[in-house]
């Protein structure tokens, strides 16, 4: 009996639909590692560092970023950015509103790395530096971790919550280089 010629095709999706279901499940560990705050998900055959107390909220909060994760592969969406890489960082950022005030400045709404954020950002320097952040033109940032909802970081003229992971660091400092001159264009 001859062999059936396989479809190269079907094998090529295959691979392109498990590597990105691979890249959403990547995605899904580093988020559950730094909800539980945990150094890794990896085995260390040691008890004291492979057993953890977690709370049913934390449970609940995973069992939800599980769901979402398993229906955004489905969907087709892409992973969310893990790279604390300033280029990949840059490259998933969204402005999904602009919204001028009356007295100065500009609320600006996004979502950049699977977090949200909310800036005042003013064309020109504030008088007194302690007033922006970092040398910026932003003088509030709020930054939120799409799926957990958590406060990433805040900053009203001074930080109320300093970046809580190494991604929210990244994310500020981004925001911090470009923003402005982003929304401005100067």
């Amino acid at each position: 009996m001859a062999k059936r010629p396989t479809n190269p095709t079907k094998r090529s999706t295959t691979k392109t639909t498990t590597d990105k279901h691979a890249a959403h499940r990547e995605a899904l560990h580093e988020q559950v590692r730094q909800l539980l705050d945990l150094e890794t998900l990896a085995d260390r055959k040691r008890d004291a560092l492979d057993f953890h107390e977690v709370s049913v909220s934390s449970i609940r909060e995973i069992i939800a970023l599980a769901f979402d994760a398993g229906l955004n592969a489905a969907s087709g969406k892409p992973a969310p950015v893990m790279s604390t890489d300033p280029a990949a960082i840059i490259a998933s950022l969204h402005i999904t509103k602009r919204d001028g005030r009356a007295t100065g400045g500009t609320w600006v709404s996004g979502t950049i790395a699977g977090h949200s954020f909310e800036a005042l950002v003013f064309p020109e320097h504030a008088e007194s530096e302690s007033f922006e952040l970092a040398n910026s033109r932003i003088g509030k940032l709020h930054v939120t971790h799409q799926i957990t909802k958590r406060t990433a970081a805040s900053f009203d003229r001074g930080w109320d919550i300093a970046p809580t992971t190494d991604m929210a660091k990244a994310i500020v400092d981004v925001l911090a280089s470009g923003l402005a001159e982003t929304v401005f264009g100067k």
